[in-house]
């Protein structure tokens, strides 16, 4: 069985180049809301590793939330999470390393709720209607998925088992 927490950026401001939205100073606080939450998940949901998008709201996102993170003890930044699709983040997923149990994928929408929406063939009561709504600023889906290698992570292969908004 594998973990992932997938969280979306935080509040950022707006910018001339999209990829350059730096965290406003609410995003910096939901931020490190979500680490907080997260922390506080029951064992088993400590990342160890984090995939993170290269744009500056998502970096910066990732950085206030590893302050409550103590295990994250790997982060990698890939170009192709910025506005990825469910495809995209997918594959990114299919890609980690299989020693990692649980990790931390921070990106954007509207691709990370239609991965989860992908993911989630059953949720605890109340976390679907929250999905479905799309994942607003600094909100994450923890999953468990019912496969014993990343590179078999598919449609239907888990259950949604938290959804929290900042």
């Amino acid at each position: 069985m594998k973990r992932a927490i997938l969280l979306r950026h935080a509040t950022a401001a707006e910018a001339r180049e999209d990829a350059l939205r730096e965290l406003t100073a609410e995003g910096a606080a939901e931020a490190a809301r979500a680490g907080a939450k997260i922390a506080a998940l029951s064992p088993g949901w400590a990342p160890t590793h984090a995939l993170c998008s290269t744009a500056l709201r998502a970096s910066a996102t990732l950085a206030a939330a590893q302050a409550a993170l103590a295990e994250l003890a790997r982060i990698e930044f890939d170009a192709r999470l910025y506005l990825a699709s469910a495809a995209q983040l997918l594959a990114a997923l299919r890609r980690l390393p299989e020693h990692d149990a649980c990790v931390l994928l921070v990106a954007h929408e509207p691709g990370l709720s239609d991965l989860v929406r992908q993911l989630a063939r059953r949720a605890e009561p109340g976390a679907r209607v929250h999905v479905g709504a799309g994942m607003a600023p600094a909100s994450f889906a923890a999953l468990t998925l019912d496969v014993a290698r990343w590179r078999d992570v598919g449609p239907g292969c888990a259950e949604l088992a938290t959804f929290a908004r900042p």
